[in-house]
């Protein structure tokens, strides 16, 4: 209970990324989602190494296609965006059909819940994880470029690496202030 009350996203994060068994663990906790039909409605993409800088060189792409005057600096920007963490985990919801009646909502909301095991399991090893989104996640042609599918949507980059820095945890709301009964 104390590692589900003390989450939180970590944007300062360096060497080394999860590996190995370390690696294999946090995914098969993620891989554990609830899944309503089993179909399997995400993937996973794990970029590291040389990789973040195509990745990175991606994003300024499709910044420079949304934005064509865009300054170099904010080009330099987006692309360092790729390296701000030594792996780079993208989740993307994968809708399937096949025969179930599963509604879109319910396997987006899936791969969603992929995303925040990634990110609570990275934290019980020991690493650190912030999930990001933008302008670049949304935009066809970075899916495309990824190898996904039409029928695929990216619901966040998560960051992953060794915390350099823990700060202060932000507020929170009360339970209080969000949950009431319903009493018909």
């Amino acid at each position: 209970m104390e590692l589900l009350l003390s989450r939180r996203s970590l944007g300062k994060l360096g060497e080394p990324a999860p590996e190995g068994a370390a690696l294999d663990r946090i995914l098969r906790v993620a891989l554990r989602a609830p899944d309503h039909g089993a179909l399997r409605p995400w993937r996973v993409l794990l970029i590291r190494g040389e990789a973040r800088a195509r990745f990175g060189e991606v994003m300024a792409d499709s910044l420079k296609r949304r934005k064509p005057s865009v300054s170099d600096e904010d080009l330099a920007r987006e692309r360092d965006k790729a390296l701000r963490a030594p792996l780079l985990v993208i989740v993307a919801a994968s809708y399937k059909t096949g025969g179930k009646n599963i509604p879109e909502v319910e396997q987006l909301l899936s791969a969603g819940c992929v995303a925040y095991g990634l990110e609570i399991a990275a934290q019980a090893e020991g690493f650190g994880a912030i999930w990001k989104t933008g302008d670049a996640v949304y935009d066809r042609a970075v899916h495309e470029r990824l190898g996904l599918g039409e029928s695929e949507h990216i619901v966040g980059v998560l960051y992953v690496g060794t915390p350099t820095m823990v700060p202060p945890d932000g507020a929170r709301p009360s339970v209080e202030s969000i949950v009431s009964e319903w009493r018909g």
